[in-house]
């Protein structure tokens, strides 16, 4: 059983919460909410070269703004409460991820100062939201702040920020002593970060309806790690009428998937030789992946086939 360390942008939204540095088993995962662990669904491996070979395949253009070249960079910093107010650490920022709700938006993962809180922050137009965290599972502790104040956003390019902060934590959520925030401030340039593209389907069963089809909007990302590469696939999908939003993790001999509804979610797995097929930039994969259900409940079962390129690398 390989351990991997998990890549935020990776996750599905509602699960990209306070996790800095939690390892996971690759071979398992387990559904959570907002204010639980995160599911072991690893970063992503290293997306394999690609053949576009079937007629249903997605292609995700990238804008035609123009960012600056090099890698994506983000300054920000925080007005609130000791230990959180000053500047935010960069970790990683993944743009131009599709969404339910609102188009395409930017993620950022980061950590307040060199030892705070993880900094977890979700830019669309016209909406800012920010979530500090520190631990995981049982210790999980989370607040979440929402803001109007972006300007010049695109998704694939980047955004200004210049907001106050209203605190949206849910009603008896566990915050511990994590303080509060009344602002932030900052940028994000995309760099030179690309959409990728994918021909997969995932036809199958979930509890939202069955799934059919290929994904629409479409960002394939590969993650290196120490631990190991991934290539992640996230995109848009019907499952029966309801639009889901789907998060496909292919690693070396493991496969995973999660299917959102915007505030949950459901979790399919595998792993073993043959599901994927791991080269320079991209990943092939094909097998069916198992939901990861309660005791006593019949799992769905997704067959995942097709290929993907990345259109960016980072380095967690």
């Amino acid at each position: 059983m390989r351990s991997t360390l998990v890549s935020m942008h990776l996750l599905p939204r509602w699960a990209a919460v306070g996790l800095v540095g939690v390892v996971v088993a690759a071979c398992g995962a387990s559904g959570s909410g907002v204010s639980s662990a995160a599911p072991s669904v690893g970063p992503t491996a290293p997306s394999a070269s690609v053949q576009a070979s079937s007629s249903a395949a997605v292609s995700a253009q990238p804008s035609s703004a123009v960012a600056s070249s090099g890698p994506a960079t983000a300054q920000f910093t925080l007005t609130g409460s000791a230990g959180l107010t000053g500047p935010v650490s960069t970790k990683e920022v993944d743009c131009g991820r599709p969404t339910l709700a609102s188009g395409p938006e930017i993620f950022f993962l980061g950590q307040a100062g060199t030892t705070g809180p993880q900094v977890v922050i979700f830019v669309s137009a016209g909406h800012v939201e920010v979530r500090v965290a520190t631990g995981a599972a049982a210790s999980l502790r989370l607040r979440s702040f929402v803001g109007t104040g972006v300007t010049g956003f695109d998704a694939a390019k980047g955004a200004q920020l210049d907001s106050p902060l209203t605190e949206t934590t849910a009603a008896g959520a566990a915050v511990g002593n994590l303080g509060a925030l009344t602002a932030i401030a900052g940028t994000v340039d995309c760099g030179d970060q690309q959409a990728g593209t994918t021909n997969v389907v995932i036809p199958g069963s979930t509890p939202y309806g069955p799934l059919s089809g290929g994904l629409t909007d479409v960002k394939v990302t590969c993650t290196e790690t120490a631990s190991g590469t991934f290539v992640g696939i996230n995109g848009l999908g019907t499952a029966g009428t309801t639009p889901v939003l789907i998060f496909v993790t292919a690693g070396t001999s493991s496969l995973q998937v999660a299917v959102e509804i915007g505030t949950t979610g459901s979790f399919y797995t595998a792993k073993g030789a043959g599901l994927t097929t791991m080269v320079p930039g991209g990943a092939s994969v094909s097998g069916d992946v198992t939901e990861s259900v309660k005791a006593g409940t019949t799992p769905g079962t997704l067959h995942v086939t097709g290929d993907a390129t990345c259109g960016t690398t980072v380095h967690p």
